[in-house]
């Protein structure tokens, strides 16, 4: 085994997936060609490589009738070109394989996938499989289900940032449950564990549909509101404990949480507004529990929220382009309908009108979807199926709205919410920026990362 060149290692759960992949996968610093790390399958198809990756690459392309043809050798990928190479490449027994070899850029490194073209259909299911696991485990708590810390803060960093651009206000609440430890020791950590899924159960009857709710740790859980003031999110806050304490919880009986509210203010960062949300969670244990407490900072009064929440137009900016003039043109003309149906809506207009505006916004929103996700595989957007995915959940909203439009049973408030926050702001000028990278590089251009 070369110096350098390891397993990866089973103590990480992503890592542990990548191990037991039926495609092989090698890690490679292209800076010295070495071999960083491998996984079982491309140990069992290619054994531990002592030579440098061009030196490698060629001898595994050597064919044994004619092994002083170098020319029959591809170039080696470095994970800039876009195209895949398909080669006869020779295994560790000798025998010819052929592969597929994908190189992408992974950080300061060059990741390597080698797919077997025999019986591919059923070993890109594997590998599809495998990776849609590693993408849910990276960012849902096993347990509860609820999302990670670490996408907590992700999805807080985001919300962050439209806050400083928009103004819109954000509220997150910290949930924490009272005397955890006493219910573990008392009833064994199995049954805890069960209160602790009830628990999130019960949070979740409560948030709304834009709210993020996860598991920071432990016994505490977090509920990052978009476009909420302190008022709103204390208001939460209080339900979400009635729906703790009001009903027993099975096996153990009365079951109460805290809970510390704070609004994110200007020039704040992730950890002071986590902080101070975490010192009004521990005001309200030290008071008695079963409570909530808030820090008192907003950077909203009651008037500029109801200014807010008036909606009377989206505004369309240049600001607001991607880059795209495909995406851009169909973002404006979404815009257009949706301020349309917003006046119509305003003014009470003639629910027959109100639902044709719905459906030809569902129209052009589904047009629109189609025509971004092709775009986007194009370009190669290594998020593209998430950004799908939440295109469907969108679809699955709107078309809601637009069942109850047709029934006459439109929630107004349901809808502005729906047109401001969670197409416009959370999608259209949210998700949205995050492939600008991808739309904007040439062709022989590397792949934007994520670091």
């Amino acid at each position: 085994m070369s110096q350098g060149f390891s397993p990866l290692p089973d103590s990480l759960d992503c890592a542990a997936i990548l191990e037991r992949l039926p495609v092989a996968l090698a890690l490679i610093d292209p800076g010295n060609g070495q071999f960083i790390r491998s996984n079982e399958a491309f140990r069992q198809n290619f054994g531990h490589p002592a030579q440098p990756f061009p030196d490698w690459w060629k001898r595994v392309h050597a064919s044994p009738r004619l092994p002083d043809t170098p020319d029959m050798c591809p170039p080696p990928p470095d994970g800039n070109a876009r195209d895949d190479i398909e080669s006869d490449m020779l295994s560790i027994d000798g025998s010819p394989r052929h592969l597929r070899t994908q190189a992408r850029r992974h950080g300061h490194h060059l990741l390597l996938c080698f797919v077997d073209l025999t019986d591919n259909d059923s070993r890109q299911d594997l590998l599809r499989q495998a990776l849609a696991e590693m993408e849910a485990r990276s960012v849902t708590d096993p347990l509860t289900g609820l999302l990670t810390r670490r996408r907590l803060e992700e999805a807080s960093l985001s919300e962050m940032h439209r806050f400083r651009r928009f103004g819109h206000p954000i509220s997150i609440i910290i949930a924490d449950i009272d005397h955890f430890k006493h219910i573990n020791d008392t009833h064994g950590h199995p049954v805890g564990d069960q209160v602790l899924i009830e628990f999130a159960l019960r949070l979740a009857g409560e948030c709304r549909d834009l709210d993020v709710l996860g598991r920071y740790g432990g016994e505490e859980f977090v509920v990052l509101l978009p476009s909420t003031p302190l008022a709103g999110a204390i208001t939460l806050a209080g339900k979400l404990r009635l729906a703790v304490c009001r009903q027993p919880f099975a096996g153990v009986g009365s079951v109460t949480a805290s809970f510390g509210v704070a609004e994110c203010v200007s020039k704040e960062d992730w950890n002071a507004w986590l902080t101070r949300a975490d010192r009004a969670l521990y005001a309200a244990k030290h008071a008695g529990r079963n409570r909530v407490e808030a820090a008192p900072e907003s950077a909203f009064d009651e008037r500029s929220i109801k200014h807010r929440n008036r909606l009377d137009r989206l505004t369309w900016e240049d600001g607001h382009c991607v880059g795209d003039p495909i995406i851009d043109a169909q973002h404006q003309n979404l815009f257009e309908l949706a301020n349309r149906l917003l006046n119509l809506v305003r003014e009470a207009g003639p629910p027959a009108e109100i639902h044709t505006t719905i459906r030809a916004l569902s129209d052009a929103t589904r047009r629109h979807f189609r025509d971004e996700e092709a775009i986007l595989s194009s370009v190669a957007y290594p998020r593209h199926e998430q950004h799908a995915k939440a295109h469907r959940v969108l679809s699955a909203k709107l078309d809601a709205l637009s069942g109850q439009s047709a029934m006459g049973t439109l929630p107004t408030g349901k809808l502005i919410e729906f047109l401001a926050y969670d197409l416009v702001d959370h999608h259209a000028l949210g998700a949205d920026r995050d492939f600008i990278p991808w739309l904007r590089r040439g062709p022989r251009d590397p792949a934007p990362t994520d670091d």
